[in-house]
């Protein structure tokens, strides 16, 4: 029997759409790494480019500057972070239990996709203590509103808690922003290591979530 050829792939092979949403994804991971790597004050597009192995002109046909790509990177971020959690808001499990789950899921995220979201935790540093244009200010508010959004996931969950009696939260805004900061604090501290199982990198992701949901003295 013949081999079997899945027509998908193929249509998606000889679409010119998907490619270039491929060499777009492909420059965005390559200025993530960059980011990191330089920071986003010292990394170039030339640096982006060699990072992609690929020439200049392939980047500047998807973006036109190296903010644009930040900005890109930064949306990417974002979309990993709420792909992961934003399912786990509506588990039928005590708020608690969410919050913990939810915070295992975005310590995975801040491990897996390490070079977005050092990237972005240094790159809005460099936008808020540099000069900006106003198109850019709008963009980067943006993105900050979709930030909120996220956390505002979180936020949601404390406020059940404390509305069940589940949780004795005096804030509710100091809370989300102390587990947010604790949890995000990872990709300061956290190195890949490439000998590091799966097994391990799991569980240190538990470890962080249940210190910063129950406390360091739980």
């Amino acid at each position: 029997m013949g081999e079997h050829i899945d027509v998908t792939t193929i249509a998606e092979a000889s679409d010119p759409a998907s490619h270039k949403h491929d060499s777009r994804r492909e420059i965005i991971e390559a200025a993530a790494q960059c980011f990191m790597l330089k920071g986003l004050d010292k990394a170039t597009m030339d640096d982006i480019a060699d990072e992609l192995g690929a020439t200049k002109g392939r980047v500047y046909h998807h973006f036109r500057s190296k903010n644009a790509i930040f900005f890109a990177v930064y949306r990417q971020a974002m979309q990993y972070c709420f792909e992961a959690v934003t399912p786990l808001v509506s588990m039928k499990k005590s708020n608690v239990k969410k919050l913990e789950q939810m915070a295992h899921a975005h310590a995975r995220v801040m491990m897996d996709t390490l070079p977005y979201q050092r990237s972005i935790r240094l790159g809005v540093e460099v936008y808020l203590r540099g000069s900006t244009t106003e198109a850019e200010r709008g963009v980067l508010r943006e993105l900050i509103t979709l930030r909120n959004d996220y956390e505002n996931l979180y936020r949601e969950v404390l406020r059940a808690g404390v509305a069940e009696g589940e949780l004795a939260v005096p804030s509710i805004e100091i809370a989300s922003r102390a587990l947010m900061g604790a949890l995000n604090g990872l990709v300061d501290w956290y190195r890949i290591r490439p000998d590091q199982s799966e097994a391990e990198r799991d569980a240190l992701a538990r470890a962080l979530a249940y210190a910063v949901v129950h406390g360091p003295t739980a």
